[in-house]
Formats: structure tokens, sequence, C-alpha cells
């Protein structure tokens, strides 16, 4: 049974009413049920051959488990990406030597020009923050919908700045410029790991809006 794109639409229809709130999850969904529709033996109609379909994916009734379920794999993927991609950095030579030598910067700085490490600080958390600003104004003028790829990929874009204000917060100011070089560099490394765990997740969605 070769489906028509009215009979993949109702599909789809389907999905999204009954919660499948993510257009890439739905649409790894829809190509489960479209291969087992049309790879349906007998001579059953279209709406047949689809609830017997969703039967046999298990996904007739509730699929509030299914977006659960979906949110946990995904999850799972991207952290294991994040943490990767820190490995990655840490293990290229030119970038752990950059990394260490920033530290060493930030820190003579602490030591010899005190008074202007606030504003040093302020610019490097400011900067990975305009760069990632300037990334969602581009995802959204792209017009991506709700992805779930998409919302884990910002997630870890941010979390080094989701880090970082914990030790900002409750470091004591008598320490400051013993610990900041150490938070500002480790920032940066989270930062850094988390903007290319956003441009997989980014570039994997606009090649999945080109297919859709």
């Amino acid at each position: 049974m070769k489906l028509t794109k009215e009979d993949i639409q109702i599909i789809d229809d389907y999905l999204k009413e009954r919660g499948i709130k993510y257009w890439d999850v739905r649409l790894e969904m829809v190509d489960h049920l479209v291969s087992d529709i049309e790879n349906h033996k007998g001579s059953a109609d279209f709406d047949t051959a689809f609830k017997q379909s969703l039967v046999n994916a298990g996904w007739n009734k509730n699929l509030e488990a299914i977006n659960t379920q979906s949110w946990k794999s995904t999850n799972k993927i991207y952290r294991k990406k994040h943490f990767e991609e820190i490995v990655k950095l840490l293990k290229k030579p030119y970038s752990l030597i950059s990394f260490i030598s920033f530290y060493i910067l930030i820190n003579r700085v602490a030591v010899v020009f005190p008074e202007a490490l606030k504003i040093l600080a302020f610019v490097v958390i400011g900067s990975p923050i305009l760069m990632m600003i300037y990334e969602f104004i581009k995802s959204w003028r792209k017009k991506l919908g709700k992805s779930v790829n998409m919302q884990y990929g910002v997630f870890y874009f941010s979390f080094g700045v989701i880090m970082i204000n914990l030790p900002l917060q409750f470091l004591p100011k008598t320490q400051m410029g013993v610990w900041l070089p150490l938070v500002l560099t480790i920032y940066l490394l989270m930062m850094l790991a988390g903007y290319k765990v956003y441009k997989y997740a980014y570039n994997k969605v606009v090649n999945l809006k080109v297919i859709s």
C-alpha cells in the first residue's frame, strides 16, 4: 500500500492531537508508521491499516509516555555529546594549552591588576552570551519550530551560564582572586563544548527540515 501526502498528513495530525508536540519526534514516529503501513499485507484500506500499525507500535493509547521517553532518550544523547566535546577539547594539545594560558593570564591579572579583574570577568562571561544570543536569533529566523533536539542543544549551550552562577554567588570576596581564574576557565570550556553541541543539534534539525 503506497501512502499519499494526505495520508501522511493524517498520521502527523493524529500524533500532534494526542500530545506529540515536538515535530522531530513526530517525524520519526510518522516514518515508522508509514513504513509499517506500506509493508502491510492484505487488502485493508488506509484507516484499517493505520489503526493496526498504531497497535503494532503500542501507540494506540495515551502517548504521554512517548513524550517522556523521547525527552529522556534525547537528553541522554546530548548529555553524552556534551561530555565527549569537553574531553575532545582537553585532549587537543592546542586547545588544552589555550585553556592553561587563559588561566595563567587571568591569574596574573588577579595578582598584578586586581582592580581590573571584575571588568575582565564581565567581558569573559559576556562574550559567549552575546554569541549565544546571536545563534538563538539565527535559529529563530530559520523558523525551526518546536524541536526536542533544539531544546537540548540550547540547554547544553547555556549550561556554562547556569553553572557559573553558583560559584559567583558563594565565592568569598576575599578569595575571589584565587578562585575566579579557575571558574572562568571552566566556564569557557563548558561554553565552547556547549556551542559545539548546539551546532550539532542545529545542523541536525536543519537537515531534518529539508527531508520532512
